[in-house]
């Protein structure tokens, strides 16, 4: 260890030498600071001119006010008004494209209408919202000129105009709970993709049975949701509150009788929310995807977003190089939007849904996926079946038969469609192999679960997946050698 004499000159030549640094990197990290809020100052205040010129008489401006928020709970835009007390104006801004709007309109009571133009002033939209507090949120729709799209707005006032997009992914999330249900024990796994849109799967351990979960947010930390069976028969609801931190839901299990029941749920585990958007004058696309701690799955799950952004980018490419002066009739005419449902998630095994929509393709593009954290691999349906087995025709029999007993089997339509459809689609859950149509935009993707019970004879002892239907894995013997 050195040590320095006060004495020594080079103490003091230390000393400021340390000061002299320290200093020149606070200056500079506060001129840095500074020049940055002074752009975004110098920002705020160019745009409060530009919509000061909109207006006859500027000096009646009542007020300008900046908000910041997403399409669609994706797309990040900024909004910045102006009133005079007979009408409102502004601009919005779509944050990834920098493609800005000009709004002109009215607003009467807690209602404001809109008129959205481009920059040569035609027509290209509406804007219509509800006014929440003293404007301290909105929540609108915007539509295209015809109203055939269109597109949810949440909004909240900020102090300075919003420049830069947040990750439209951090709203977004992924978890894990264990927990009782009238004394009986359960953990599912919930995930938020929006606002509006909870979704995911509830094991009840005891029966070992495996439903599916819906619902929504009802307030920032409360949420409402119920249990649906394969059937589509409502089994129960839980409506709680989200605890912070520890993320703890307490509230209340009520059955399809409307008793209640207390409930708790910790929470046992968590994935991230990966996202990608971006939005201009003709297009709009948007994914969102898992991310795990397993880098090999994020690396499966990102190989396959990235092949459908690659296809998005190229049809913005060739949509600008068609319109190259697109007009209001081509306002938002390519939306493409993708997003993932997952059916099980533990420390060995992730499984689900990635869907895929293009405004260009008639079809949805649906890829499940289920796979293996202990190899780090995709695993194939036939690796679950011992060798030799016709597992095709076994789940494809079973599946059938259970199909016979929903509600909507009644339907001749759909009755026509499913016996005809192939069930092209397999997901790994808890208790069993989750068979799936493709998606059909009147009936949905149907889905039925055949139970490990109930195939165990044909199942593979040795496949990735073996510790879900067998206690104790079996030893896998080597074969001898015969002795000549």
């Amino acid at each position: 260890m050195m040590v320095i004499n006060p004495k020594d000159n080079n103490f003091y030549s230390l000393l400021f030498s340390n000061i002299s640094l320290r200093t020149i990197f606070l200056c500079f990290l506060y001129c840095i600071t500074s020049l940055f809020s002074f752009n975004l100052d110098a920002q705020s205040n160019e745009t409060e001119q530009q919509i000061s010129e909109l207006f006859k008489n500027p000096k009646k401006i009542q007020w300008y006010k900046n908000f910041k928020g997403r399409v669609d709970d994706i797309n990040d835009v900024g909004l910045t008004i102006a009133y005079d007390g007979r009408d409102c104006k502004g601009y919005i801004t779509y944050l990834r494209s920098k493609e800005r709007f000009k709004l002109e309109g009215k607003i009467i009571g807690k209602k404001i209408k809109l008129r959205e133009t481009d920059t040569e002033e035609s027509v290209t939209g509406h804007f219509e919202g509800q006014i929440f507090g003293d404007y301290d949120r909105m929540k609108a729709h915007w539509f295209n000129k015809e109203k055939t799209r269109a597109g949810l707005l949440m909004l909240e006032q900020v102090e300075k105009e919003v420049i830069f997009p947040t990750y439209c992914g951090d709203n977004k999330w992924v978890r894990k709970y264990q927990g009782n249900i009238q004394g009986k024990p359960v953990e599912f796994t919930i995930q938020k993709n929006s606002d509006l849109d909870i979704k995911g799967i509830i094991w009840f351990k005891d029966s070992n049975l495996t439903h599916y979960l819906k619902g929504g947010m009802i307030a920032d930390n409360a949420l409402k949701i119920i249990v649906i069976d394969d059937m589509g028969n409502k089994l129960g609801g839980i409506e709680g509150e989200i605890l912070k931190p520890s993320f703890k839901i307490n509230g209340n299990w009520i059955t399809p009788e409307g008793d209640t029941h207390l409930v708790k749920f910790n929470k046992i585990d968590h994935m991230m929310v990966g996202c990608i958007e971006y939005q201009d004058y003709m297009s709009t696309y948007d994914v969102t995807f898992p991310k795990s701690k397993n880098s090999s799955f994020n690396s499966f799950i990102e190989k396959t977003v990235s092949d459908w952004k690659i296809s998005c980018k190229e049809k913005v490419k060739a949509l600008k190089v068609e319109n190259q002066y697109p007009g209001p009739e081509d306002r938002s005419i390519a939306n493409a939007t993708g997003w993932f449902e997952l059916e099980h998630v533990s420390d060995t095994l992730i499984s689900g849904f990635m869907i895929f929509n293009k405004s260009w393709e008639e079809e949805h593009q649906d890829y499940s996926f289920n796979y293996s954290l202990l190899n780090d691999e995709k695993i194939e349906l036939e690796q679950l079946f011992r060798e030799g087995v016709d597992y095709h025709s076994i789940l494809q029999e079973r599946v059938i038969k259970s199909i016979q007993f929903k509600p909507i089997y009644s339907n001749e339509g759909f009755k026509e469609w499913i016996n005809t459809v192939s069930f092209n689609y397999f997901t790994i859950r808890q208790n069993g192999i989750r068979y799936s149509t493709s998606f059909h935009p009147i009936y949905g993707r149907q889905s039925i679960t055949i139970h490990f019970d109930d195939i165990k004879e044909y199942l593979n002892p040795y496949s990735p997946v073996s510790y879900l239907y067998y206690d104790v894995r079996p030893i896998k013997k080597s074969k001898k050698k015969k002795k000549k």
